[in-house]
């Protein structure tokens, strides 16, 4: 098991992480989201020990690693330039960390991991002569060849097209369950995130803010920044009353917190599932249309004018710009966050 403890690292006296906790258990996958610049990157770095913490410890099985050097950690590393030799053949580029081992040990390691990859067929070809997905394979086989306990993967599929990337998002929990590691998975897409993790963490401004499973942060998000970060980037302000609550949009009776706070409108605001489960509903005014594909988002504005939200419905649906509006909103579906700082 790694735990990291009390991490802190700064760049020319500007704090990039403050007081990071983690632990990863064997075999977990766990991902990192947060938006650029919030110190992901520094933090897989010097779990990797590419990079020195100025303060904290990193531990595998009980074990101090934290001044230990990168290549006796046994942690591998793949970010998204998959930097491949080019002067070495794919099997050549896949044996390169397994220098020292006998040649059988190393043919026999190589030809499973491109049995695993699916690219056997491969094996004496150059990096030249692949396609972006092969060569992304190639470069993820040569993370594992050496057995790992622990994977850190930081963007590795940024660059490519999203089908592409859709299908080694598909096949690398695969990969990696047969390979039996754990893996740390940096991303700023929340899609990826749950495509790849079962638990997340979420970094701002140098700090872990959340942390848990997928579905617990996503069933309460609890602030609009880690609802904004998980694709749930609508929301309402309200104002608590003795009654409910008060919005631009109408007034809901349901007990909300009194703190200053945001409703967030559900992606599933309008599909009534169940008729017993009482239904608030929300007015406004079409303002404008965009499309993103396969949707249609529309800008609600209130009748008033003075507040807006964003709403993503099919394209068949979706009404023109002027149409007035009601969305029902099932009351069991509500969720209240912190506005943000």
């Amino acid at each position: 098991m790694l735990t990291v403890a009390h991490i802190q690292h700064s760049y020319t006296q500007i704090p990039v992480l403050i007081d990071c906790h983690l632990t990863v258990a064997p075999a977990q996958r766990i991902a990192i989201i947060g938006p650029s610049g919030c110190g992901k990157s520094t933090l897989l770095r010097i779990i990797a020990g590419l990079e020195p913490g100025h303060s904290g410890t990193i531990r595998y099985d009980g074990i101090d690693i934290t001044q230990q050097p990168a290549h006796q950690r046994r942690i591998g590393l793949m970010f998204q330039d998959h930097a491949l030799f080019p002067h070495l053949s794919v099997a050549a580029n896949i044996g390169y960390g397994l220098h020292g081992q006998a040649k059988s040990a190393i043919a026999t390691r190589v030809e499973s991991l491109l049995q695993l990859i699916g690219l056997p067929h491969l094996a004496q070809r150059f990096p030249d002569q692949l396609s972006g997905g092969e060569r992304q394979r190639v470069a993820l086989a040569r993370s594992l060849a050496p057995s790992p306990r622990l994977l850190l993967l930081d963007e590795p599929f940024a660059s490519l097209d999203r089908s592409l990337r859709d299908r080694l998002l598909d096949e690398l929990p695969q990969w990696l369950s047969r390979e039996g590691v754990a893996a740390i998975y940096v991303t700023h897409d929340a899609n990826e995130a749950c495509q790849i993790a079962s638990d997340m963490l979420v970094m701002r401004a140098g700090r872990i803010v959340r942390q848990g499973s997928v579905a617990s942060l996503y069933n309460d998000p609890q602030s609009q920044f880690v609802a904004s970060l998980l694709g749930m980037p609508h929301s309402v302000a309200y104002i608590a009353t003795k009654d409910g609550i008060t919005t631009a949009f109408g007034d809901i009776a349901i007990p909300a917190p009194t703190s200053p706070a945001r409703l967030l409108i559900p992606a599933d605001v309008g599909i009534i599932r169940d008729t017993a489960v009482p239904v608030a509903y929300l007015h406004g005014v079409v303002s404008a249309r965009f499309l993103r594909a396969p949707w249609q988002r529309l800008r609600i504005t209130s009748v008033a004018g003075d507040a807006q939200f964003d709403y993503d419905m099919p394209q068949h649906l979706a009404p023109t710009i002027g149409t007035t509006v009601t969305l029902p909103i099932q009351l069991d579906r509500l969720t209240f966050v912190a506005g943000d700082d």
